[in-house]
């Protein structure tokens, strides 16, 4: 036992001696201007970090780096002649407040990879797309030879069995973050603000995936574009979003990197223009004829609370227990679309608000009057027909509620009204003991009447006029 222990501290020193050794060469043999110096070389970029800090423990405590900017791409001129300078805010290609790096050496002795921290906050990036369709990073991406791409055969799928080690991640991703991005062909700005964007949690263990298969994820985020878009489902949008959730990276039947993804997501405020959607079911014939156009259905959608559940894999999402609260109605919505196609499969219920729905009334006794013409007015009134078609709309709480199918594409949506279903007009009158065609005839008949009594007394005229009565 006496050796056991003499032998266990023996390894315990040896293994304080290496980490202690890694330090001192981290210490003495990196620095800011090295790191720097070492960036610009690889990424054709100027680079700068304000602060590098390397303690005697690094590599048990972890690294941080402060105030790192890299430019858009330079030749070696340029860059030669950009040394000591700072990065000009105009010419920023990313940026970063500080990184941290906690890795834990221990385990590697054993083969799993465990990542402590590895997070970026404040990253700024400006992604641009030139009008020929080259990106402001496309010189990252190196183009191999033509021949070397046609005897290449197309890569497979990162495989579990690809992975040496197990991995285990404590938190890695990004906080507060920017991402602009510039369209120059369309003249179009989006950006995405305040992005945090979080995997903890996660472990990943190729020789045992049923167990440990899982990175836990959650996000942060706001988007908007600069000016209207040109073209898409929507012509304007600034939505906060923010939820959690999980994803299984590798498929288990096929070991095939295939994420499966599964996240409940909120909206606690955000405005939408010109959905595609709902710009759809301002029209609808089936009760047309009754309402007219959803006029309350504005060009601009402003929420204070949305919630979805949300699943996706392989192209494929699907939504469920979806909710809009809006200023005149409540969407709620499940269903799924297909990100490459973008057919949509989806079940749309609206509940118009109190005073949507009164408004909606006034509209509908306006287009009943309009209706309500000539014999037919004496026996049924505009307000009496309002108040059978509303019957038929209103849900047990008083409220409007239309229940569509939404088909078609998320650009070319098309809506069928599933319920309620309004009756033709002169059906609806019938309801009520008006049958039109007898108003017609019994409106006909008297016609005639009087035609042939103006025609007796005309000739009745005429004969008294040629005999002088």
């Amino acid at each position: 036992m006496k050796g056991l222990f003499k032998w266990a501290g023996i390894l315990l020193g040896v293994l304080v001696l290496l980490i202690i050794a890694a330090s001192i060469v981290i210490m003495f043999m990196v620095d800011k201007e090295m790191i720097a110096g070492q960036m610009e070389s690889v990424l054709n970029r100027h680079v700068t970090i304000d602060a590098l800090d390397i303690g005697l423990f690094s590599v048990v405590s972890g690294v941080e780096v402060a105030g790192v900017k890299i430019s858009n791409y330079k030749t070696p001129e340029q860059l030669e002649a950009l040394k000591g300078k700072p990065v000009a805010e105009n010419d920023l290609f990313a940026g970063l407040k500080r990184l941290s790096l906690k890795l834990r050496f221990l385990p590697l002795l054993s083969g799993s990879v465990q990542v402590g921290e590895f997070v970026i906050y404040e990253p700024v990036i400006h992604v641009v797309k030139y009008k020929n369709g080259a990106f402001n990073f496309s010189d990252l991406l190196q183009p191999e030879a033509e021949e070397k791409k046609q005897e290449k055969k197309p890569s497979e799928p990162l495989s579990a069995d690809d992975l040496p080690l197990s991995i285990t991640l404590g938190k890695v991703g990004l906080e507060k973050g920017t991402v602009t991005y510039l369209d120059k062909a369309l003249n179009q700005t989006i950006q995405i603000y305040d992005l945090t964007l979080l995997a903890h949690s996660a472990e990943i263990d190729p020789s045992n995936l049923e167990a440990r298969n899982r990175v836990k994820i959650q996000f942060e985020l706001g988007v908007k574009p600069k000016d209207r878009l040109k073209s898409g489902a929507v012509k304007f949008f600034d939505i906060r979003l923010a939820g959690e959730g999980a994803v299984k990276p590798f498929d288990l039947k096929t070991r095939k990197l295939d994420p499966e993804i599964t996240l409940e997501a909120g909206s606690p405020k955000g405005t939408l223009s010109g959905v595609k959607i709902l710009e759809s079911i301002q029209s609808v014939k089936a009760i047309e004829q009754y309402t007219g156009k959803l006029s309350f259905l504005q060009d601009e959608v402003t929420w204070e609370g949305a919630n979805v559940d949300l699943w996706y894999k392989a192209g494929n999402a699907k939504v469920s227990t979806g909710n809009i609260t809006a200023k005149d109605y409540t969407l709620d919505f499940s269903g799924s679309t297909n990100i490459d196609t973008k057919a949509i499969d989806l079940d749309l219920g609206m509940e118009l608000g109190k005073e949507a729905s009164q408004a909606l009334r006034a509209s509908i006794d306006k287009k009943m009057q309009n209706e309500l013409k000539g014999d037919v007015a004496k026996y049924v009134s505009s307000e009496q027909l309002t108040d059978l078609v509303m019957k038929h709309l209103t849900n047990e709480d008083g409220n409007v509620y239309l229940k569509y199918k939404v088909a078609g594409t998320t650009t070319s949506p098309k809506p069928t009204l599933v319920a309620p279903t309004v009756p033709p007009l002169q059906t609806l009158m019938k309801e009520m003991g008006v049958n039109v065609a007898d108003i017609a005839k019994e409106a006909a008949k008297k016609e005639a009447q009087k035609a042939l009594g103006d025609a007796t007394k005309d000739l009745g005229d005429d004969i008294g006029k040629m005999f002088k009565f």
